[in-house]
């Protein structure tokens, strides 16, 4: 277990041990155990620590100490940079988080696997989703999704072995953009291999 690598990731997304342990949904005290070696990361705790310190889930698992790293290849990555990002909540705000978790509550929020995420490209910006728009993504509907929804996506490079996010909008078998920049027109194929989608967006609003 490298846990200078956790506390410094820690400290580069300004994320505190408590945070990742209401992710965890666990006690601050199971962080602290993971990082002094009392108590092995599990996969889906590594999944939670790859969203939350915004790091490939490959790292994750490497830094851990779970898998050697020419195993990890083999994983899926955790999500990565992209069009959206998961929203946490930063410690001074609280202002800026209590508006945010009552809105993510009213649109049924505020439970596991529904969790708020922020906007950070322009690929739906004609589609009314601008940057930094708060979504409420439900990751219990990625495999019930059709014709017209907005969705959450991963599209992996193998070669990297990474992953970037895609916030697109699903016409089967594809996923379009809705601007004007060209880089981010491109049609994505839904193969379920090198892009699977996550999650479904079932609510929008902005502060």
């Amino acid at each position: 277990m490298d846990d200078k690598w956790f506390k410094q990731q820690q400290k580069k997304v300004d994320v505190t041990a408590d945070q990742i342990a209401a992710k965890l949904g666990r006690d601050r005290s199971v962080v602290s155990r993971i990082y002094v070696g009392r108590q092995r990361m599990s996969l889906d705790q590594a999944k939670v620590f790859a969203e939350v310190l915004q790091a490939p889930l490959d790292q994750v698992l490497e830094k851990a100490g779970i898998l050697e790293s020419r195993e990890t290849h083999q994983l899926v990555p955790g999500f990565s940079d992209g069009d959206a990002s998961p929203f946490l909540e930063k410690p001074g705000r609280p202002g800026d988080l209590s508006s945010t978790l009552r809105c993510a509550v009213a649109f049924g929020g505020g439970r596991p696997g529904v969790d708020v995420w922020k906007v950070t490209s322009s690929a739906l910006i004609l589609d009314g989703y601008k940057l930094g728009d708060f979504i409420l993504v439900d990751t219990h509907q990625s495999e019930r999704t059709s014709a017209g929804d907005i969705v959450i996506a991963q599209q992996y490079n193998n070669r990297s072995g990474g992953a970037t996010t895609l916030l697109r909008r699903l016409e089967p078998p594809v996923l379009v953009s809705a601007t004007t920049d060209p880089d981010m027109q491109r049609v994505v194929i839904v193969d379920g291999s090198n892009v699977v989608i996550r999650g479904k967006v079932v609510a929008s609003w902005r502060s």
